[in-house]
């Protein structure tokens, strides 16, 4: 994996700069924005990180957390903006007006499913993470790697390969944890670290992933599973640790599941659905989470759809049981 020579020579030309990444972030984005403010500052660089959304409370130990900042004026003109983890620029929100404000526009992304805009774009989608491409910097920019930058690259890497679970290859596998190995080796606690991003649950949030439970469902025969989160749910119990973002996890592990889903209502109308796939290698969620506008990777992908929930719960499981349909037979089911 290696940077192209343009984004190398534009962060060690440039001076100042805006990172930005999708609504609501996950641990990627939030740790790639750290680890690559981190690594500009090393360089002498002047760094703002803004989102429309705020850190969630599991990912506030990081370093510097703190100091992401919502929509609002920057401190500096920027003469970049890198936006990261986000397939197309419009997915930062109000963050895309301050966009056309920096001199460069950058695109560092892991999704297949990248429209390749920006001045600079470095699209690899068998990256782990972008937390694992911004590791990468590190060698090209002169930077060492120190404790301040291996944690929200860690966690970058353990979040979005679902707790190392998403490693499909012993190639990927192998490779993720070298590099794993190595971020540890800056006296990282894998368990502490584990500790401080899963297990922030209170009482509220725990009843409300019993609420949510009652609502799973089946369809194609117990071939998919899923959740649905109303907005009235989510006002019932509160905001603070973000438990719908592991809610997929129970309809994923159901024995009989091939394709788990989770459908949660947005504050601000319409529904996100997030994919699993327990076959990835044959059942490539970023593909069915395409038609809708959405993308990701083949075991993990989301989108957001306009309208109700009953009506995102028709068409994505519609769609779902389709593909499923479709499916060419695997070696040994010809003639079962």
């Amino acid at each position: 994996m290696k940077a192209p020579p343009p984004l190398i020579d534009l962060l060690l030309e440039r001076s100042r700069f805006l990172i930005t990444s999708h609504l609501r972030p996950d641990g990627d984005a939030i740790g790639s924005q750290l680890a690559l403010a981190a690594i500009l500052e090393e360089l002498g660089k002047e760094t703002v990180i803004q989102n429309q959304s705020p850190v969630p409370d599991n990912f506030a130990f990081l370093p510097g957390a703190g100091r992401i900042a919502p929509f609002g004026d920057l401190p500096f003109s920027p003469d970049a903006a890198v936006v990261l983890d986000s397939p197309r620029p419009c997915r930062v929100g109000k963050i895309e007006r301050q966009l056309s404000a920096a001199g460069k526009l950058v695109n560092i992304d892991h999704h297949i499913s990248n429209s390749g805009y920006g001045d600079v774009s470095w699209v690899e989608p068998e990256a782990s993470s972008v937390g694992e491409m911004i590791y990468h910097l590190l060698g090209p920019l002169g930077v060492e790697l120190t404790r301040a930058i291996a944690l929200p690259i860690y966690v970058a890497i353990l979040t979005d390969m679902g707790k190392f679970q998403y490693m499909v290859t012993p190639e990927s596998g192998a490779r993720i944890f070298r590099l794993a190995g190595r971020l540890v080796e800056t006296g990282l606690v894998p368990y502490e670290i584990y500790k401080k991003v899963y297990n922030l649950y209170s009482a509220d949030p725990l009843k409300f992933l019993g609420e949510a439970l009652t609502t799973l469902e089946y369809a194609a025969g117990g071939q998919i599973a899923f959740i649905r989160v109303s907005r009235e749910m989510l006002k019932r119990h509160g905001d603070g640790f973000d438990v719908t973002e592991n809610l997929i996890a129970y309809p994923r592990d159901i024995i009989s599941t091939r394709v788990a889903l989770l459908f949660t209502e947005l504050a601000g109308g319409g529904v996100k659905v997030s994919f699993r796939s327990k076959e990835p290698e044959r059942i490539d969620v970023n593909r069915i989470a395409s038609r809708f506008g959405g993308g990701g990777h083949p075991a993990a992908a989301g989108a957001e759809l306009a309208g109700d929930l009953d009506r995102a719960v028709v068409r994505v499981v519609t769609a779902v049981e389709e593909y499923l349909e479709k499916l060419p037979a695997a070696p040994g089911e010809e003639g079962a």
